[in-house]
């Protein structure tokens, strides 16, 4: 067991450095930065808290981007996995797992969106939704948006603009315009009265680029690698208008958002909308790896993508997916974690508004349920950026506090599970706010 009681770096990190380097003599580059910077290696976890091999404890806001949603080895998915690999055949077969988790999937799957195919990776599941809006439209060509992003394959990276450089050519037929980010809004307009210029543009730059073939509109309901930006109310319904204008569909891209984390069981439904197309993952397997495309029976029955074959996953549906999505889904029902995060996401963001005025690097603080971001910029008045070199120092500045974050671009991201305690989610602001108030603009 850990040697500290409380979360915060004291004990030198000698194991986890050799660990890390034994690690690194065989792995490949490009892990995430923050695993990077942090070389943090985890001896044991349970619901909020992460012990280091050398007996350091940490609060795990950064919940591997979202993954975390119901605590770390929570007992209830580590009882019903292990009993399953028990008995559970490799192949997507019907089995119980399957047939629970649908029984479970029906308490939450919104109005007409009643059909799930799953996959085991976000990308997979959002290239598989391109596939199916190509099917039901007969078109092929994707609007998407600045700040998003939605995978690394060749869709859905020519989906997520700003990450693509040396990385082309794109397929063609996917064109990008800019995101409801108020804080920097390429118009200068004020959210209160600029009538959704942003969605007036997109149409131009559909205009502009399309032959026509426009299949559908993508758009994450809150964005989150650009730091959690959450738009206005009424963005969703004004792009769903948008897409009905060209006989286009609405897909939004719920990986990060979906069950439970944004305050609902999908951040669409705050908007009163209902697309056509949703993607999911990351919070759904509470950290097994399961992603999903949810639509309509008509939308999915659209040929080619309904065709025997046309829509399957090498390890879709098998039986261990099926049981982690029908814990997880099952126990954010139960336990209401839903409303759960919308409580206490208010209550972190109400507490950590003000770094905004008290802390030199913090330019803007927003959030929607436990999915919040905090931007730090070099000059408040300006917004201009940090560096990626502040971004680091602050992360590992937080880290030796006691807290694990997620980066996006400029931002910091927090992503707790959405059962996480009360106590422990004041106490991880309390530790923010301090931090990033005693951290100079230098960052040092």
């Amino acid at each position: 067991m850990s040697e500290n009681p409380e979360p915060g770096r004291r004990n030198p990190r000698d194991r986890a450095s050799e660990h890390w380097q034994a690690e690194q003599e065989v792995l490949g580059p490009g892990l995430q930065a923050v695993m990077l910077w942090s070389e943090l290696c985890v001896e044991e976890a349970s619901g909020a808290v992460l012990t280091d091999m050398d007996g350091n404890r940490i609060l795990d806001l950064q919940g591997a981007g979202g993954v975390n949603s119901i605590g770390h080895a929570n007992p209830r998915l580590v009882d019903a996995l292990t009993t399953e690999i028990t008995t559970a055949p490799a192949g997507a077969f019907g089995s119980r797992a399957r047939r629970d988790m649908t029984n479970s999937l029906r308490r939450v799957l919104p109005g007409d969106l009643d059909r799930i195919q799953l996959y085991s990776g976000g990308a997979e599941a959002v290239e598989a939704a391109l596939r199916l809006a190509k099917s039901v439209t007969g078109k092929h060509e994707f609007l998407s948006f600045w700040g998003g992003f939605h995978g690394k394959t060749a869709g859905s990276l020519a989906l997520t603009a700003g990450a693509r450089a040396k990385l082309g050519p794109l397929p063609p037929g996917y064109f990008s315009a800019p995101y409801a980010n108020c804080y920097r809004c390429p118009f200068k307009l004020k959210p209160a009265s600029c009538g959704f210029a942003c969605v007036d543009h997109a149409r131009s730059v559909i205009k502009e680029n399309s032959t026509g073939s426009l299949a559908a509109i993508v758009v994450e309901p809150v964005q989150g690698r650009s730091g959690n930006v959450v738009p206005p109310p009424g963005y969703l319904s004004a792009l769903k208008g948008l897409a009905e204008e060209f006989d286009a569909l609405l897909i939004v891209d719920e990986m990060m958002t979906g069950f439970g984390r944004t305050g609902s069981m999908f951040a669409f439904t705050q908007d009163d909308v209902e697309p056509d197309i949703v993607t999911v993952g990351k919070g759904m397997g509470g950290g097994y790896p399961v992603t999903g495309v949810i639509a309509s029976a008509e939308t999915m029955s659209a040929s080619p993508f309904s065709d025997p074959s046309a829509s399957s996953s090498s390890f879709g549906a098998f039986p261990m997916a099926c049981r982690a999505v029908a814990v997880v889904t099952d126990a954010l029902v139960e336990g209401d974690l839903p409303a759960h995060a919308a409580k206490l996401g208010t209550e972190m963001l109400a507490a950590l508004a003000p770094l905004a005025e008290e802390a030199p690097l913090v330019g803007d603080v927003r959030g929607l349920g436990l999915a919040i971001g905090i931007e730090l910029v070099a000059d408040k008045q300006t917004r201009e950026p940090v560096g990626k070199d502040i971004v680091r120092k602050a992360f590992l500045a937080l880290m030796e506090a006691g807290v694990l974050v997620m980066v996006g671009g400029n931002s910091l991201r927090l992503y707790p599970p959405l059962n996480i305690d009360t106590e422990q989610a004041h106490q991880a602001v309390d530790l923010i706010r301090r931090t990033l108030i005693d951290l100079p603009a230098g960052g040092a």
